[in-house]
C-alpha cells in the first residue's frame, strides 16, 4: 500500500514541484521501499489483481532507483536546455508507474495490458528527446517487433485461462502444484513467450535494441537498459512457473540458441566502434545468460537470473551514464576520438574502470555471484555447454578491456579540450549506480525465498 500512495504522489508532484524534488521523492519511495527486503516471504494483495511477492518486489525498488537517476542524468539535456522539461517529467512518471503496475499485476489481462502499454512512453521518450532524425526508425523497429509478437501473448493468454477456468495467475500456479497440468505443445510455448524474448531480447529478435539505444536520450538508454529488459526476463520466469514449468523439449532448443548468441553478441562487441552500440550489444549477451540459467529450471539457475537482471540493470544503466557524460563533452560516440582521457579526467577513469569490471563480472560486486550461479547452472544442465561459457567469459572480458583502455590510455587527441570539469550531480549519479552493486552482497541471501511456492 505504502507504493501505491508513493505512485499517486509522484504523479500530482509532478505540477506543483520543482525537479529536484521529483527527483528526491522518488529516490525516498525507493528507500521506503527496501524495508520490505528483510521479510521472509513478502506478499501482499491489492483487491484482486495486484499482488506483490520477493520476485516482483525487488524489480519495483529497482524501477524506483532508476527512475529517480534518470533525472539526475538528464538535469543537463533536459532541464538546463529547457527542453520540454514538465512534458519529459510526465513521462517519466508514467512510465514508472506502468512498469511497477506490470510487476505487480496478477490477473492475465493486467499483466498483458501494462506490458504492452510500457512501448508507449518509451516511444515518446525515443521520439520526442532522441538526437538524431534516425530515432524515427528506431523508435518503428521497436514498434514493429513489440507488436507483432504481442497478439500471440494474448491469444495464448485467453486460451489458456480458459482451459483451467481461472484468471488468476497465482492461483493458477497452485492448481499446477496439485497435479492439475495440461500439456502443451510448441505453438502454446512460443505464443506465450515470444512476446517476452523480444522485449529481453534473445539474440536474432535483438535488432531493435541497438537502434533504439543509439538514437534514444540518457533517460531513454537507462530505462531501456535498466528497466524495460527486465520486463521480458520478469515475464518469462513467470510464465515458466505458472504454465510451463514440467516443460523440457523446447526449453533445451532455447538455452543453446541463447548461449551461441550471448557469444556471437561478445563477438560483435569486440568490433564495435559506437560506444552505446557495445553497451547495448553487451546487454543482449547478458541477457542471453540469464535466458538459459531460468530456462534451465534449476533454483540456482532462477535466482542467478534474478540477480543477474538486478546487477545488470545497474551496471549497464551506469554505463550508459558514463558515455553519456564523454558525449556532453566531446560531442562524438566513437571509441577511436577517446584516447588518454586518463590525461584529462583522473576520477572519470576510476569510475570507468570500477564499471568495466563489474560488467565483465569481476569481483566484488553482485555480477560475479549471478555469473557463478548461472554458469553452475548450465553446467548441470549439461556439461557441453560449458564451451560457450567459457568462451563468453573471454570474449566478455576482452570487449570491457577494449572499452576502458582505448577510451582512458593513449596519446590524447589535440581537438579535445583539457578542461573537463565535473559536476557533483555527476559523482551522485555514478556512486548511486555503484554503490547498489557493491552492497547487495551482503544481502545475498534474500534470493532464497524469491521463488518460495
Amino acid at each position: 500500500m505504502g507504493l501505491l500512495f508513493s505512485l499517486i504522489g509522484m504523479v500530482f508532484i509532478n505540477s506543483i514541484m520543482t525537479w529536484e524534488v521529483r527527483y528526491w521523492f522518488l529516490m525516498i519511495s525507493s528507500f521506503f521501499s527496501l524495508k520490505f527486503l528483510n521479510l521472509e516471504v513478502w506478499g501482499s494483495t491489492c483487491m484482486n489483481w495486484l499482488y506483490c511477492d520477493n520476485m516482483s518486489g525487488v524489480l519495483i525498488v529497482l524501477t524506483l532507483w532508476i527512475g529517480s537517476l534518470m533525472y539526475l542524468a538528464s538535469n543537463y539535456s533536459i532541464k538546463f536546455m529547457m527542453n520540454k522539461v514538465n512534458e519529459f517529467s510526465l513521462i517519466v512518471l508514467l512510465l514508472c508507474l506502468v512498469i511497477i503496475m506490470f510487476f505487480m499485476s496478477v490477473n492475465v489481462y493486467m499483466f498483458y495490458i501494462f506490458f504492452e502499454i510500457s512501448l508507449l512512453p518509451t516511444l515518446m521518450l525515443i521520439i520526442g528527446w532522441g538526437y538524431q532524425p534516425e530515432r524515427l526508425q528506431a523508435g518503428m523497429y521497436m514498434m514493429l517487433y513489440t507488436v507483432s509478437m504481442s497478439l500471440p501473448l494474448l491469444i495464448g493468454l485467453i486460451m489458456l485461462s480458459k482451459m483451467y477456468n481461472c484468471y488468476n495467475m497465482m492461483l493458477i500456479m497452485y492448481l499446477n502444484c496439485l497435479g492439475l497440468l495440461y500439456n502443451v505443445n510448441m505453438l502454446w510455448f512460443l505464443s506465450m513467450l515470444m512476446a517476452f524474448l523480444v522485449k529481453l531480447p534473445m539474440f536474432m529478435l535483438h535488432l531493435w535494441l541497438p537502434k533504439a539505444h543509439v538514437e534514444a536520450p540518457i533517460a531513454g538508454s537507462m530505462i531501456l537498459a535498466g528497466i524495460l529488459l527486465k520486463l521480458g526476463g520478469y515475464g518469462i520466469i513467470r510464465m515458466l512457473s505458472t504454465y510451463f514449468l514440467n516443460e523440457v523439449y523446447f526449453s533445451k532448443i532455447l538455452i543453446v540458441l541463447s548461449l551461441w548468441g550471448g557469444l556471437m553478441t561478445a563477438i560483435i562487441c569486440v568490433g564495435q566502434s559506437d560506444m552505446k552500440s557495445l553497451i547495448a550489444y553487451s546487454s543482449v549477451g547478458h541477457m542471453g545468460l540469464m535466458l538459459a540459467g531460468a530456462m534451465s529450471k534449476f533454483m540456482w539457475g532462477w535466482e542467478g537470473a534474478m540477480l543477474m537482471m538486478v546487477s545488470h540493470g545497474f551496471c549497464s544503466s551506469g554505463l550508459f551514464c558514463l558515455a553519456n557524460l564523454l558525449y556532453e563533452k566531446v560531442k562524438s560516440r566513437s571509441i577511436f576520438l577517446y584516447s588518454g582521457m586518463i590525461n584529462i579526467n583522473s576520477v572519470m577513469c576510476m569510475w570507468w574502470f570500477l564499471f568495466c569490471i563489474a560488467n565483465m563480472g569481476a569481483p566484488p560486486f553482485i555480477n560475479l555471484v549471478s555469473e557463478i550461479m548461472l554458469f553452475c547452472s548450465v553446467y548441470l544442465y549439461s556439461y557441453w555447454l560449458i564451451i560457450f561459457v567459457l568462451l563468453m567469459v573471454f570474449m566478455g572480458g576482452l570487449y570491457n578491456l577494449i572499452m576502458f583502455v582505448s577510451t582512458q590510455h593513449g596519446s590524447i587527441m589535440n581537438f579535445i579540450n583539457s578542461n573537463f570539469s565535473n559536476f557533483c550531480n555527476e559523482y551522485l549519479l555514478l556512486f548511486l549506480h555503484f554503490y547498489p552493486m557493491l552492497l547487495f552482497i551482503f544481502n545475498i541471501g534474500y534470493l532464497n525465498n524469491v521463488f518460495v511456492i
